[in-house]
């Protein structure tokens, strides 16, 4: 029974020291973290190229003495070739490539070690961007970039599209806005034409409603020609013709039930001065995108929806 016990004590004597030695070599392995403490706090994301350890991508100066000599301590190469050892160069050589990408500045946008933003980012999206943008053009009313939706449509790096954008429009678009409100039987033109919808559509910001560089009936007459706000074709048997502003919009009016104050009895339907609805424009009349009537119609019984008559 003694030898078991002799021989219990040695085996935990051995693993007891292999284990200190193995702490005291962990310690040293990687020299560089008693300087750079900032490497040991946990982050969110951490580059994949530390497991590799430093060396990897930082080599020391012959003739230098660190860490007491400036330069003493340089990367293996320059950038964005470094990066180029792990990350597929090809992705970063499309047509369109962002500026930082083409000059190198790598760690213009990304921290080299670890940061608490996914993909080692210095910030988040869209502040990131506004290091090299003016936020001043991304802000207004109504916008993508109001809610940081940058890379939404653009790659961070490099595209085969214009300004370094994911895809072409209109299907870049289609990516949030539902393909079947663009595609019914009857199409506006100028959805279907290459950048089309940024004919109508600011893509970053505006102070207009739907991100329109301009007011509705502005947009429709940079093609449409229209004069004084009236339509460009008369009423039926008449000489004047259809006003396409001005006035409030009676499909998006929003009604109250009131009471006759001649006769409590009797409850008529008013406009809701509290919710007015838009004012009278193409749009009333006309779907901007596609429709299933012709001229783009929103409805078949068009003149019903405000003229009872019909």
């Amino acid at each position: 029974m003694g030898f078991y016990k002799s021989l219990f004590f040695v085996v935990v004597l051995f693993f007891s020291f292999g284990f200190f030695a193995f702490k005291t070599y962990a310690a040293q392995e990687n020299p560089c973290l008693q300087c750079h403490v900032e490497l040991k706090e946990p982050a969110k994301s951490v580059h994949a190229a530390i497991s590799l350890g430093c060396q990897t991508c930082h080599t020391k100066v012959e003739g230098k003495s660190h860490p007491d000599q400036k330069g003493s301590i340089v990367l293996t190469q320059n950038m964005p070739g470094l990066c180029y050892g792990c990350h597929d160069e090809t992705k970063f050589k499309g047509k369109s490539v962002h500026q930082p990408v083409s000059g190198g500045m790598c760690t213009g946008c990304h921290n080299a070690h670890q940061s608490n933003y996914p993909k080692i980012l210095l910030k988040e999206v869209p502040g990131l961007c506004y290091n090299g943008h003016d936020e001043s053009k991304f802000k207004g009313k109504s916008g993508h970039t109001i809610v940081g939706m940058c890379t939404g449509c653009h790659n961070p790096h490099s595209s085969n599209t214009g300004k370094i954008l994911k895809s072409e429009q209109p299907e870049l678009c289609y990516t949030c806005h539902d393909k079947a409100i663009f595609t019914k039987k009857n199409t506006h033109a100028v959805v279907l034409m290459p950048g089309g919808c940024s004919s109508c559509h600011t893509p970053h910001v505006s102070n207009n409603p739907a991100l329109l560089p301009k007011s509705i009936n502005e947009v429709c007459i940079t093609c449409h020609v229209g004069k004084d706000g009236r339509h460009i074709t008369t009423l039926p048997g008449k000489k004047r013709m259809h006003p396409v502003k001005g006035l409030p919009d009676p499909g998006t009016t929003k009604v109250s039930r009131v009471p006759d104050p001649k006769n409590p009895l009797i409850v008529r339907l008013i406009a809701d001065p509290k919710n007015p609805g838009r004012e009278l424009s193409c749009i009333s009349c006309h779907n901007p995108h596609s429709s299933d009537f012709r001229r783009l119609f929103v409805s078949q019984r068009l003149c019903s929806r405000c003229h009872q008559a019909y």
